[in-house]
């Protein structure tokens, strides 16, 4: 690959004389795409040998690119900042309208300074520069250890992907290949999951084609048990809630087909959000469940193993999918969720095309010292004279509200609001466990077709130590009742 970027100093003269940047490398690479914007744009070279200083007197109405030295920046600049094969140092006084990027380096930030998009320190690759004149040539580099990757290898650990355990499918064992041509542009991975209680073997293959480091597809196709309802627990908790006390906290449904999305990328230092749009089709059908499987406790109670799983309407349900997922990584404000909207061109029998709207929300941010408020949001909305059942979501139980019974409501319409703030006992530091935590809940819910029956409302306290928490809830409105139950959580 060559890519070639002419500045004429005619067209831009930001740019003492005419320079050239010429690329070689790293085409699809997250570094050759900055420089390539910068490139785009008016902006100023700066090269050379020896650490670069930029005072606060010194300006530059478009954007910067300094190759191969080290840069402490004070002075405003209109547009993006990248120093390739070098660190960034932000200074006091600076003001960058763009974003402050080090190739091959780190970006080191200031409190007295602003950045309006955020800086990215990109470690892993870099460029070596050779200057002849007014001419740079730029090299790609990865910073990596290169290893031989073989084409075709085997998925997850030694061919085996994670398991996992539920009341209708028992044990689910899946395994792959993968097949991924040198360049990363392309990935497919070819997979088989066992079921145990069904005694059969589905199969699926999940095919990525990523051209750059802001836009990939996605489509997967499969044969599988799929449910509403794994905003409740992860599947790692679910399995184990499901093992030692029969307490799964899906419904579920048989479903043949796959979805395709392509899925674009915004990466900043407070937020990343990944907006999609896609298409998904699928014959659905009714899966039972009837207790046969071993759990620890439960395996006979009518409302934890052997609770029955809700019919579904059999036939194809075709529709067009929009949203965008997004994470908070940071230290103050923490958080993930995702916005997801359907919209149904075909249905089964008995029911009719739908749309669909799904949220999910959790963050955590500190209060007062080590406590923290943790909120977690879900709901749902459709529109549609019948929409389907395969569609519904379910309230209620370990993972929810603890007052009602496993699952009890659901439908169309769901909300979901729970807020618990936590408070570490610093003065307790328990070995292998650490620091206890104490914890203040208050939980509100309802689920329903068409509309939100009555809320059922609880308050409560917990108290945890490493990922085990026991909690004590008392409903205050809707069906009166209290609970006490012991919970898992190893994440938000």
């Amino acid at each position: 690959m060559r890519a070639r970027v002419a500045c004429a100093a005619l067209l831009l003269p930001l740019s003492v004389s005419a320079q050239e940047v010429t690329l070689h490398g790293g085409e699809r690479s997250e570094a050759a795409e900055v420089i390539q914007r910068v490139l785009a744009s008016p902006h100023a070279i700066r090269g050379g040998s020896g650490p670069l200083v930029l005072t606060r007197d010194s300006a530059f109405p478009g954007g910067l690119l300094v190759l191969g030295r080290p840069t402490f920046l004070a002075s405003p600049v209109h547009g993006d900042v990248v120093v390739v094969g070098a660190d960034l140092y932000l200074r006091p006084g600076v003001a960058v309208d763009g974003r402050a990027v080090a190739i091959g380096g780190t970006v080191s930030t200031t409190t007295l300074g602003t950045v309006d998009k955020g800086t990215l320190s990109l470690r892993d690759e870099t460029f070596d520069v050779v200057h002849d004149g007014e001419r740079y040539s730029l090299a790609h580099r990865s910073l990596l250890a290169e290893e031989t990757v073989p084409v075709v290898s085997l998925a997850g650990l030694q061919g085996f992907l994670t398991p996992s355990y539920d009341r209708v499918d028992g044990l689910s064992l899946p395994v792959g290949i993968a097949i991924a041509p040198k360049g990363d542009l392309l990935r497919l991975q070819l997979d088989a999951t066992y079921r145990s209680r069904l005694g059969t073997v589905d199969p699926g293959a999940t095919l990525s084609l990523a051209p750059s480091a802001r836009f990939r597809v996605e489509a997967r196709g499969s044969r599988t048990t799929r449910t509403n309802d794994d905003w409740i627990y992860s599947n790692l908790v679910n399995s184990i809630t499901t093992i030692f006390a029969g307490t799964d906290t899906r419904n579920y449904f048989r479903s043949t087909g796959g979805d395709a999305r392509a899925i674009f990328t915004i990466d900043r230092t407070k937020y990343i959000i990944e907006p999609y749009v896609g298409y998904r089709a699928e014959r659905v059908t009714s899966i039972s469940a009837t207790g046969n499987v071993w759990t620890m406790f439960g395996r006979d109670d009518s409302l934890r193993t052997k609770r029955p799983n809700p019919f579904v309407q059999e036939g194809d349900i075709r529709s067009a999918l929009a949203g965008v997922d997004w994470q908070l990584p940071g230290d103050d404000l923490s958080g993930f969720g995702y916005l997801r909207a359907e919209q149904s061109f075909d249905t089964p029998a008995g029911t009719t095309d739908f749309f669909q709207f799904t949220f999910h929300g959790v963050v955590q941010f500190p209060t007062f010292g080590t406590q923290s408020l943790h909120v977690k949001v879900h709901a749902v909305t459709s529109s549609g004279d019948i929409v389907p059942a395969a569609r519904y979501a379910y309230l209620g139980g370990s993972g929810t509200l603890a007052t009602l019974d496993l699952l009890e409501q659901g439908g169309s319409e769901l909300l979901y609001v729970e807020n618990r703030y936590l408070i570490p006992i610093e003065r307790f530091k328990l070995p292998f466990v650490g620091t206890p935590v104490l914890s203040i809940r208050d939980a509100f819910g309802s689920a329903g077709v068409k509309s939100l029956p009555s809320f059922q409302h609880e308050i409560g306290g917990g108290l945890g130590v490493s990922v085990v928490h026991f909690d004590f809830s008392t409903a205050v409105a809707g069906r009166k009742g209290t609970r006490a139950s012991l919970g898992i959580s190893l994440s938000m």
